[in-house]
């Protein structure tokens, strides 16, 4: 089977979240045999526009069509602000109006050219693409397949998809789209996120922490994220074992940075700053524990989350598949993957004293935090490794194909 996947929001390859999803999935459905070409987003005019990795073709556009936009935050190889940076409210929402607007448009001409000229047999695209995918197929006749991972869908989207893949039991619940949802899970690639404790000391040794108990967050930095219980949670942690350090890692970190200042901690936190994506578990390894204290009250959109739900976080499936304890909020479906007590420690959103506790219960307990540790690592192993979400997702677009009527005369690749 021969698909385009349309990620036209996302570079391919980076750290992001966002961009191992796309640069994974599309990996191992290559490696199931599909011809696979990705269209991700140009950040910069020293990418290529054309480039072939891991057996996938990757097609890249610039988001200002004639001009790569500037101070694209892909690019910022320091990544210390925040998503937007200085840029003011108005020029903000008129780009993001030309994102959902102009820009697909463009993405839709361009993916419709590729697919007559590749002879591709599907599409696929993720919602943050705002409907490029589904005009494209409008243009060419080719079935259409929408991949929801967050809350920005479009009408364009849900009306024309033959089928849409969720990663969440909460996404579309009670909706009339209901009947074409698929839901599948996120995944990790569990060859690379792996127990390393030689390069965990490494690190240990790069940042100076020594024997002391290591927190560990790897993320963006959102508040959402759980930013704020975290400090709050840290100062109380303080209180009790004042040798605990917290390592954070990721980029747009400045924010946060300024508000441990604030909260006179600055000393048991360590920034590193955005890292190679091979180099993540590295940090990971150094950790005696890992967090994500998810609080989905605080994201902007927050009624297009309660309405759709959220998607699978990759964090989780990493953390996890590092073999050390993870303790994340009781919000599915960032809970879904963890029995509490067993393969990691669930707790309630905004509840910075439930987050202090766990930490320092695992803490004491190494023997315990061991057990937990190699029981996650089991659990992502048997159930939540990517060529699995492959196989699915590539069985979910056979069918689809399967079901798609001939297309008439006249739109062969090259009409």
């Amino acid at each position: 089977m021969r698909i385009c996947y349309v990620a036209a929001d996302v570079a391919v390859p980076h750290f992001r979240g966002s961009s191992t999803h796309v640069y994974e999935l599309a990996r191992n459905l290559a490696k199931l045999g599909h011809e696979v070409h990705v269209v991700a987003r140009r950040v910069n005019s020293s990418q290529p526009s054309l480039e072939t990795l891991d057996g996938i073709i990757i097609h890249r556009f610039q988001r200002g069509i004639f001009f790569s936009s500037r101070r694209s935050s892909f690019s910022d190889t320091q990544a210390q602000g925040s998503y937007r940076g200085s840029t003011s409210l108005l020029i903000w929402k008129l780009y993001e109006a030309y994102l959902k607007t102009v820009f697909p448009v463009y993405i839709a001409v361009e993916v419709a050219r590729l697919v007559r000229e590749n002879s591709i047999d599907l599409i696929l695209e993720r919602e943050t693409s705002f409907g490029a995918g589904a005009m494209a197929s409008m243009l060419t006749g080719r079935p259409f397949v929408l991949e929801v991972i967050g809350n920005r869908v479009t009408s364009l989207q849900l009306r024309h998809s033959k089928k849409i893949i969720a990663y969440s039991t909460g996404m579309f619940e009670g909706t009339e789209e209901a009947s074409r949802v698929v839901i599948v899970t996120g995944a990790v690639d569990t060859d690379l996120f792996k127990p390393d404790p030689v390069s965990g000391e490494e690190v240990r040794r790069q940042y100076s922490l020594g024997d002391s108990p290591v927190v560990g967050y790897v993320g963006t930095f959102q508040e959402w994220h759980g930013m704020s219980e975290l400090i709050a949670a840290a100062q109380s942690l303080l209180r009790a074992r004042g040798d605990i350090k917290f390592l954070m890692v990721g980029p747009y970190y400045k924010e946060t940075q300024e508000k441990v200042a604030a909260a006179g901690i600055t000393n048991s936190f360590v920034f590193t700053g955005p890292v190679r994506y091979q180099d993540v578990p590295k940090f990971m390894n150094a950790s005696n524990v890992l967090v994500a204290p998810y609080n989905p009250e605080n994201i902007e959109s927050v009624e297009q989350v309660r309405k759709h739900g959220l998607g699978s976080p990759l964090k989780i499936f990493e953390y996890m598949s590092i073999g050390k304890p993870v303790i994340t909020t009781d919000v599915k479906p960032i809970s879904d993957p963890i029995e509490n007590g067993i393969t990691g420690y669930l707790i309630p959103p905004g509840d910075s004293d439930a987050l202090a506790a766990a930490v320092l219960g695992t803490l004491k307990d190494a023997a315990q935090a061991g057990r937990i540790g190699a029981a996650g690592r089991q659990s992502v192993i048997s159930s939540y490794s990517w060529i699995i979400v492959a196989q699915q997702l590539g069985d979910i677009l056979q069918k689809v194909l399967d079901s798609h009527a001939p297309r008439a005369t006249g739109d062969g690749p090259g009409d």
